[in-house]
């Protein structure tokens, strides 16, 4: 609205006077002197003339009425639209408060994650060094049950040649050197199955002693051979867990950890705002304001709704050492496999899947391959209990005993 347009809704009509220069009053005496007129006439020319203004100056302030009450009408509907404008900028205040206070509550939570963080931090060096100790232990162990493995070798050998040797001096005859050798082999078999969980030797130990008790064809011993066949089906039952194999994917997995991506500390998903017309400043009023002011105030502000509380990111230094965290949860887990403690390598995993969902994205597909490898490891009792093979041998020494009381020369005799 320009300053040269009229003002709506005021219109002045004021008719200028006629200008018409009077007339010689002689000259119309002379014209109208045989037409003259009358007194009364003359009065009510004069009354008419007198009234157009009158009625004129009404029609102006009538007008004048119209436009004031026109213009306090149309003040009255810009202060409750002002009005209600300043209710809302003070509403989107409140909001912006808000949205400050969240914002400060999650700078703390920030800060109270990053104190944990360091807690957590020297925690996982000690228990780092905690592991390497371990782990220097457990090549000691691991040296020490070979070379005890090497001596136990080197002893049957020596044993199966001492009774090979024996044997060829005696015969075959001599059932009592069998016997001998049996019980020989089921002690081997139990010490192999309780020392070093090796189920394989144990049964081929088992095996063999059964048949050194068929080959005396004495069917005394037919309870000692029941006995070890039933300590031979125990064996063949019992599942021992691939510890070679979770070994080896628990390291497949510690070289996808620098794979994995982290959380991003977003409230929810993106709301794509619609795009506003841009209008021409010609189309631009009074009206369109109030439009032009709301879109700018919820541009400049948005509010975010979130039931669980806001995951805060982790600085670079910080992402490194999680990285690097996890690992070592993964290396300790795979020290408590070769160790079988079952406890070392339950938390271990425990912790690193919860790190896994904690700190990384789960939408990922290495975190979701990562995570279900992880829950099926935790699964696995890495150290069942193993079957109760002393039976065959304790038999054995009481069928020995036995026949020893019954006829002590006799056994030698066979």
């Amino acid at each position: 609205m320009s300053e040269e347009d009229p003002k709506p809704g005021v219109i002045i009509d004021v008719e200028p006077e006629d200008a018409t220069p009077a007339p010689d009053e002689h000259a119309i005496d002379a014209d109208n002197e045989p037409q003259a007129q009358t007194p009364t006439e003359t009065g009510q020319e004069k009354s008419g003339s007198n009234i157009l203004p009158l009625v004129i100056a009404i029609i102006a302030l009538l007008s004048v009425a119209g436009a004031g009450w026109y213009g306090y009408e149309y003040t009255k509907q810009l202060r409750e639209e002002l009005a209600a404008m300043n209710v809302r900028v003070e509403q989107a205040r409140e909001q912006q408060t808000q949205l400050n206070n969240a914002l400060g509550n999650a700078t703390e939570t920030l800060r109270a994650q990053e104190g944990v963080l360091g807690e957590q931090q020297q925690v996982l060096s000690q228990q780092q060094d905690a592991v390497q100790q371990a782990r220097d232990a457990f090549k000691q162990q691991e040296q020490k049950l070979a070379d005890e493995n090497v001596r136990l070798q080197e002893r049957e050998a020596e044993l199966r040649a001492a009774v090979a040797d024996v044997h060829r001096r005696v015969g075959r005859s001599g059932t009592q050197w069998m016997i001998a050798e049996a019980e020989y082999l089921l002690r081997i078999a139990s010490h192999r199955l309780s020392l070093a969980r090796d189920t394989k030797t144990a049964r081929l130990a088992l095996e063999l002693a059964d048949q050194r008790l068929r080959d005396t064809n004495d069917p005394g011993w037919t309870g000692v051979r029941e006995q070890i066949a039933r300590d031979i089906a125990k064996l063949s039952a019992f599942e021992a867990p691939d510890e070679a194999g979770m070994s080896a994917r628990l390291s497949a997995l510690i070289e996808q950890i620098p794979q994995l991506q982290l959380a991003r500390a977003t409230i929810g998903p993106e709301r794509t705002l619609p795009e506003r017309p841009d209008r021409d400043p010609s189309e631009r009023s009074w009206d369109t304001l109030l439009d032009d002011l709301w879109g700018g105030l919820k541009d400049s502000v948005r509010i975010h709704e979130r039931d669980q509380p806001v995951q805060a990111m982790l600085a670079p230094e910080h992402q490194f050492f999680l990285y690097e965290n996890l690992k070592l949860q993964m290396e300790a887990a795979r020290l408590g496999l070769a160790r079988n403690d079952q406890a070392l390598f339950h938390d271990n995993l425990a912790t690193a899947g919860e790190w896994l969902n904690k700190y990384f994205n789960p939408e990922d597909g290495t975190t979701k391959a990562i995570g279900e490898a992880i829950a099926q490891m935790r699964d696995v009792q890495i150290r069942p209990e193993l079957p109760d093979i002393s039976q065959s041998l304790r038999t054995l020494q009481v069928r020995k005993k036995l026949m020893e009381d019954v006829a002590p020369s006799g056994v030698a005799e066979q």
